[in-house]
């Protein structure tokens, strides 16, 4: 996903056309196209009599970039090693600490695995309420922390500009 996200924000319910994108945006009706193409793809946006509108995991998306962008910390998240128990000396408290922690291979990549297959989805449900993420968990679209990564990279990409 990359410049083809911003669109996301602004399609709404009523849907818009490809000429109100391409003048909000700035951008060609053709380039528009390619992008509405690639969000239908992804099961983001759908076309309903020459407009386009949000479906609803793509109402999730749209939902998950305003509460990232509004919330700058959650409760923190306790990282424990699921294995032994032990808690691991480190929290984060949104997404960006999250990624962070990722990249820099702060906590062996197992642990990480094993805590976005089974833990992380309840930290995201009540901390940060992205609700596009927790359907991503639940239906094994996000299944280990590389997804995680490109996921976080994605959503912050996407709301930083």
């Amino acid at each position: 996903m990359g410049e083809n996200i911003k669109l996301v924000e602004f399609i709404d319910e009523k849907g818009v056309t490809i000429h109100e994108l391409a003048s909000r945006m700035g951008i060609s009706p053709r380039t528009i196209k390619r992008y509405l193409r690639e969000l239908e793809e992804k099961g983001l946006v759908e076309s309903r009599d020459g407009l386009y509108l949000l479906t609803p995991v793509g109402v999730k998306f749209k939902k998950a970039l305003e509460v990232v962008k509004s919330r700058k910390e959650a409760s923190p998240y306790i990282v424990t090693d699921p294995f032994s128990g032990n808690i691991v000396p480190l929290s984060f408290k949104n997404y960006r600490q999250l990624l962070a922690i990722i990249e820099n291979e702060l906590v062996d990549k197992k642990i990480l695995d094993e805590h976005v297959r089974k833990y992380l989805i309840e930290w995201v449900k009540t901390s940060i309420g992205d609700e596009y993420l927790v359907y991503l968990l639940e239906n094994n679209i996000v299944k280990n922390v590389d997804d995680l990564r490109e996921y976080l990279s994605m959503i912050l990409k996407t709301i930083e500009g």
